[in-house]
């Protein structure tokens, strides 16, 4: 046999240069279970994550409020009903503790300032703290409820310092915080918010006192 005939054999036992379907299928049921593992965990963190500002952003709220009412000695007006839940609502907030409108522009008419007779800025606000003009926690839940201390004895109590208002949730939910969320003697503040969080349930709310 002359050289030019030799033909050149594979042995076949050559690397396979693919994956069977079992092999595949393998894979592909071991991510499943990973991701059925990872992806709550990753929710829960978000979650936690969002609490954490919101209730920061609450904080701020507060704060800012007790500074004006050292400056002017009473709270701004907030909302009706005790929540905070359009954006005209909104609007007088903002201007109220930073003496500007949403758009960062100053207020003009000395009546639309809630009292914020002298523009002071007791609040800085982010541009994560406002959705569509409207104010916005973490979850994006832009609708609030308040309570405030108004005998002045520095304790609010629901029923006597204001009705808790049910707020929405970015789902449209309604919800309500729990009665265990208020302690019996009240809460030491001046001025308290509360908003859906997550919205499922009243345990989902968020509030600034706790």
């Amino acid at each position: 046999m002359s050289p030019e005939t030799l033909a050149v054999r594979v042995p076949s036992n050559s690397p396979r240069t693919g994956f069977t379907l079992l092999e595949v299928l393998t894979v592909v049921a071991i991510l499943a279970v990973l991701a059925s593992i990872g992806l709550p965990t990753l929710a829960a963190a978000r979650s936690s994550a969002a609490k954490a500002r919101t209730r920061s952003q609450f904080a701020q709220w507060t704060l800012a409020c007790a500074q004006f009412r050292q400056e002017y000695g009473f709270f701004p007006a907030l909302g009706t009903d005790h929540r905070l839940a359009s954006v005209d609502d909104t609007a007088a907030f903002i201007r109220a503790l930073t003496g500007r409108n949403p758009d960062g522009s100053v207020v003009a008419d000395p009546a639309n300032l809630g009292g914020n007779t002298r523009r002071l800025r007791f609040l800085s606000l982010a541009e994560s703290d406002l959705v569509e003009g409207r104010l916005a926690d973490a979850f994006g839940n832009a609708e609030f409820g308040f309570l405030r201390d108004q005998d002045g004895d520095g304790f609010i109590r629901p029923g006597v310092d204001g009705a808790i208002a049910a707020v929405a949730g970015v789902d449209g939910s309604s919800v309500v915080p729990p009665a265990t969320a208020f302690p019996a003697t009240g809460i030491r503040a001046g001025v308290a918010f509360f908003s859906a969080g997550r919205g499922t349930s009243g345990d989902d709310c968020v509030v600034s006192w706790r």
